[in-house]
């Protein structure tokens, strides 16, 4: 190139002393192209004013032709020049040549770095790493930056977070932390659109410079803010349709300005780095999914081993504990006791309490039970049926592999719970068979066999009290309700309790007393049980009976009976869920659940002929309760009702005969003062 060149300058008639000189890549070196005079360099620097330029420069002239940041050739000639603008403008052209070599050459080794970038930045499968690598690669394209940073979004604290920095220490940085639209970061983040600032006179300088001043004291007094820097680039990394991060580029030291050129390089480059993010998410992912598996059959292994060789519960929990990171007890709701045994309830809260917050929870998988926070329920479910519940009362919040410990142990809580649930069940079936058989002895030594069997002691009298649920359809929901019926009683009453069991929807409970007092004191706990539940539950209603008091074993069945005739007794004012005893219902024991037909027959064969015989204006039914309610005192009865007393007797005379009675005759009497009394008892 350099004769044709001299060819041109000789033809142009320059005869003076000259030197040719290239200036290329961003460090800004000058190499000779012509310099047979042995000429030393010019110190001009680029003014990026016009693509042409002459300039005096120590009684020489230098004629600097632009052609972009990264390549000059300056023309140095002694003395004055004469070039016109023709002239000048024939050799910018000229030379122009030379620079499309250099572009073509150094677009080729620019693409070849991008590539190779590309190719090690999305090699690791490592978010850390791909991060790390998205800035180094990153400053091996932009050579112009002197350093970066990488930024994410922290949705918790709700701030953007430094990442990764290359080129400034990262121990500073990252104490920094932006909101949405703060600095150049935040501007890319909020609005998704690359920011680029070579002027602090720029639009966009205006919109992005501020800082809070508690970053400004975070970071170093060198890049506290962008008016230290001489341009930035802050460019969105979109992953999926959303910006993942925004790497931060800064210029400070190099003569190169960031350019739109870095921004175009910059679009070619994160396209790529977009794909290593999501594939080391994915992976990343991928991993935690399986290290969740593997923790998870590890955790399920060992549970199962435990349940599979009936360590029991105590052990689970145990178990549970350490794998959990913190101390865990349980609370059985179905038969209210604390595993392990020494373990106490949250201060102030009652087995009861703690089934109403799950109940109420519905399907929570934790309750917090305090306002602190530090007490954590964990509920056991088998189907609808609250089993019981893990308690935490710490503080620390679980890790991943706790939660997944809780997750499976619950599961395999669940089904040794329900086991131990059927164990149950199957006990008081066979108390239930035993009691029955006691009720049939009629051999002395098989009654104390049986008696024995069901654990009844010698005492001075024995009561037997049923209690019976009715209104919930569910058997899993009634077997639960049952259960803890008992487990209540077992609690409230257990110095009285010779045997209990649940059988259907019945709790039967013979009660051992040395007298009446002592009766007294355990129908005052049934009755406040019944009362209690009754307000408190609406799935269902729960009715009781108590037979009376007897002295000897083989009376049992005694007692039994009469608890069933007081609880199934049509007339016994069930509707007031107290408990109904059996010496309180006086002639109502004649009237049981088998009867209720007739008995209902009977009341509606004296009153529906009076009823029709006073057109249903219930005159002569009202006057024959308010003669038998008096005492059959006509002048009573006539005063209550507001009439003459011979309009009373008219009334009578009427009623007799509608009803072919006689109120004289003894047995008539009784019958027609037996159907008031179920009138106004039923």
């Amino acid at each position: 190139m350099s004769l044709p060149i001299e060819a041109l300058l000789e033809r142009i008639g320059i005869t003076v002393p000259y030197s040719v000189w290239i200036v290329k890549d961003e460090l800004q070196q000058f190499y000779p192209l012509v310099n047979t005079g042995d000429m030393m360099p010019p110190k001009t620097k680029r003014t990026n004013k016009r693509p042409i330029e002459v300039i005096q420069d120590a009684g020489r002239s230098v004629v600097q032709f632009t052609y972009s940041q990264e390549y000059r050739v300056v023309l140095l000639v002694e003395g004055d020049t004469d070039l016109n603008e023709i002239e000048l403008e024939m050799i910018f052209d000229f030379l122009h040549k030379g620079y499309s070599e250099y572009a073509d050459e150094t677009g080729r080794a620019k693409l070849a770095r991008i590539v190779d970038s590309i190719r090690y930045t999305t090699a690791s499968l490592d978010l850390e790493e791909v991060f790390s690598h998205i800035l180094t690669h990153t400053l091996d394209v932009i050579t112009n930056a002197d350093y970066g940073t990488l930024w994410l979004y922290d949705e918790l604290r709700e701030k953007i977070i430094c990442k990764a920095s290359e080129g400034y220490r990262f121990e500073e940085i990252q104490l920094m932390e932006f909101e949405l639209g703060e600095g150049p970061v935040g501007y890319a983040f909020e609005r998704g659109t690359p920011v680029i600032i070579t002027d602090p006179k720029d639009f966009h300088y205006e919109k992005v410079k501020r800082i809070s001043p508690e970053n400004k004291k975070r970071w170093g007094r060198r890049v506290e803010d962008i008016t230290n820097i001489r341009s930035v680039i802050a460019y969105p990394i979109v992953v999926d349709d959303r910006i993942e991060c925004v790497m931060y580029l800064g210029q400070i030291n190099s003569e190169q300005l960031l350019t739109e050129r870095d921004l175009w390089l910059l679009q070619i480059f994160t396209t790529q780095v977009g794909i290593a993010i999501r594939n080391a998410k994915q992976f990343a992912s991928i991993r935690e999914l399986n290290e969740k598996l593997v923790q998870r059959d590890a955790i399920h292994a060992t549970l199962t081993e435990l349940s599979v060789r009936n360590m029991g519960t105590e052990k689970m929990i145990d178990e549970l504990s350490k794998m959990a990171g913190q101390p865990l007890v349980f609370a059985d709701l179905l038969i209210n006791e604390m595993i392990p045994s020494t373990a106490k309830l949250p201060q102030g809260i009652s087995y009861k309490n703690l089934l109403e917050k799950i109940q109420l929870e519905g399907i929570s998988k934790t309750i917090i039970l305090t306002e602190t926070g530090d007490v954590v329920l964990y509920p056991i479910r088998s189907g609808s049926v609250v089993l019981g519940c893990l308690i935490s009362a710490s503080s620390k919040k679980l890790e991943r592999i706790g939660e997944l410990a809780i997750e499976q142990g619950s599961v395999l809580l669940a089904l040794e719970r329900v086991q131990k649930q059927n164990v149950l069940a199957f006990y008081y079936k066979t108390q239930r068979e035993l009691f029955d058989e006691l009720l049939h002895a009629a051999n002395p030594d098989v009654l104390k066999e049986k008696v024995e069997a069901l654990g009844i002691r010698n005492m001075e009298g024995f009561a037997v009290a049923m209690l019976q649920v009715t209104g919930c359809s569910d058997p899993q929901q009634l077997e639960a309700h049952v259960f803890r019926l008992i487990a209540e009683l077992r609690s409230s009453a257990s110095g009285f309790i010779q045997t209990i069991f649940g059988w259907q929807n019945k709790v039967i409970v013979v009660a051992g007393v040395t007298g009446l007092s002592e009766l007294s004191f355990f129908e005052k706990k049934l009755e406040e049980l019944v009362v209690n539940r009754s307000k408190e539950d609406s799935e269902y209603a729960l009715h009781g009976g108590i037979g009376s008091l007897v002295q000897e074993p083989r009376q049992i069945e005694q007692s039994y009976r009469e608890a069933e005739i007081a609880l199934t007794n049509p007339i016994a004012g069930q509707r007031n869920h107290h408990l109904v005893r059996y010496t309180d219902i006086g002639i109502s024991r004649l009237f049981t659940s088998r009867n209720t037909e007739e008995v209902n027959k009977f009341i509606t064969d004296i009153f529906d002929p009076l009823r029709d015989a006073d057109r249903s204006d219930g005159t002569l039914e009202q006057t024959l309760l308010t003669f038998f309610a008096s005492n059959r005192s006509a002048g009573e009865a006539a005063n209550k009702l507001h009439i003459h007393i011979n309009t009373l007797y008219q009334r009578l005379k009427k009623i007799e005969e509608t009803l072919d009675l006689s109120l004289k005759n003894t047995d008539d009497a009784l019958q027609l003062q037996l159907a008031c009394y179920l009138r106004q008892r039923a």
